[in-house]
């Protein structure tokens, strides 16, 4: 998983590719919602990011959004400001294009981890895309900077 030994650097001299899953499982927008569920319950990050035949990152699958597939959430809907009709949408969906998260946040693989968990924390986000001139490269996860935390300590 890792490129390269980390050794005890602050986090603002530690790079996202040190850290990184390079290889993340992936899917297309045109894959099924089953094909989601099967591929998002072998995926360790507990997401999917979504890409076309070039590598270039679409959205991401999360298991926040296939909840929302499951039981959408009345009161976020209607108290909390989500688009109705795009929920409702979402529940019928076939394809992983219709419920992805698109356009995500997402960071490059030259960024330090400093920068990657103030996004994270920032946008209380779990999982980030690395991105490089717009194609995927790799996979950050939240429990990815708690384990180098707990090497560096």
């Amino acid at each position: 998983m890792r490129r390269e030994p980390i050794t005890k650097k602050t986090l603002d001299e530690i790079k996202v590719s040190n850290v990184m899953n390079s290889r993340p499982r992936y899917i297309n927008p045109e894959t099924s919602v089953d094909g989601v569920l099967e591929r998002l319950l072998n995926a360790i990050e507990g997401c999917l990011p979504v890409v076309d035949k070039d590598q270039k990152l679409l959205g991401i699958i999360t298991e926040s959004d296939v909840m929302r597939i499951i039981k959408m959430p009345l009161h976020e809907t209607t108290v909390g400001g989500h688009d109705l009709l795009k929920e409702i949408k979402k529940m019928s969906a076939d394809t992983a294009g219709e419920i992805m998260t698109k356009r995500p946040i997402s960071v490059s693989p030259e960024d330090s981890i400093h920068e990657t968990l103030n996004i994270m924390i920032s946008n209380k986000l779990r999982h980030l895309p690395v991105t490089k001139d717009g194609k995927l490269v790799g996979l950050i996860c939240l429990r990815d900077i708690i384990e180098l935390y707990r090497m560096l300590r």
